[in-house]
């Protein structure tokens, strides 16, 4: 009984463990149509914070050998502002009759996000190479610039494997460090850290795990926490990708 034991911990084991490396690569097929889903929440100690939820949804509109090409549009978004003791809050599936003055002024300023169309352009590696906006709405963009840029190498990762990438957004520079901390069931087990500098200084921890057969993220958690100006920032996302 207690050899039977020790043979049933070992097959666990091995079928938990058994993929040694994996070769990640953005492995998408057009037509492919995903839900997104961000939480985000940002704090700025006493002078009040921000809370997100957007859902949407993203369509693989063209495939090559080397680019992929993808079309994102958000379904509902929901925002909840604090600043100095004054909530102000947004809902998109509330009609004007249900918004206070307040979240009608959000609205103003969010529903023409969710009108635009956002293309983006990424390689196998997982760079996004291009992001346009279709109407030019300032600051949707952004809305999909963590989607797909993690920078996967070109050689095969296995567990204790790190690689590193330099961004560099709106003046700040972020340096990222991943390392591989499992491999098993056909997702990739990341754990993310970073250093942030520029306008600000401080760094960035997480997770991320990456579904081999897309080379997608499918769940990633990230918190940055940045000094600018004396004012201490903290970001706080949380993304989910599910194929429809």
């Amino acid at each position: 009984m207690k050899n039977l034991l020790l043979l049933f911990i070992l097959a666990t084991t091995l079928q938990a463990y058994g993929q040694e490396s994996a070769l990640l690569r953005t492995t998408l097929n057009e037509g492919d149509i995903y839900e997104i889903q961000m939480v985000q929440k940002q704090s700025t100690g006493i002078q009040g914070g921000t809370e997100m939820i957007m859902m949407m949804d993203m369509t693989v509109s063209d495939v090559s050998d080397e680019l992929i090409k993808t079309e994102s549009k958000i379904s509902s978004m929901g925002m909840e502002v604090n600043q100095g003791g004054i909530t102000m809050s947004y809902d998109s599936s509330k009609t004007d009759d249900e918004l206070d003055a307040t979240g009608k002024m959000l609205k103003s300023q969010l529903s023409p996000m969710m009108d635009a169309v956002i293309y983006n352009t990424i390689d196998i590696y997982g760079n996004t190479v291009n992001t346009t906006v279709e109407p030019a709405i300032p600051g949707t963009e952004q809305l999909t610039a963590g989607q797909a840029s993690i920078n996967y190498p070109k050689e095969e990762v296995s567990v204790g494997s790190s690689w590193t990438s330099d961004n560099e957004k709106q003046g700040m520079n972020v340096k990222t460090t991943y390392t591989v901390t499992k491999i098993a069931d056909g997702v990739v087990y990341v754990d993310i850290k970073g250093d942030v500098s520029g306008m600000g200084s401080g760094s960035m921890k997480g997770t991320t795990e990456i579904e081999i057969s897309s080379g997608l993220a499918k769940n990633t958690e990230t918190e940055i926490s940045v000094t600018a100006q004396g004012i201490e920032v903290t970001v706080a996302s949380k993304i989910q990708m599910t194929k429809k």
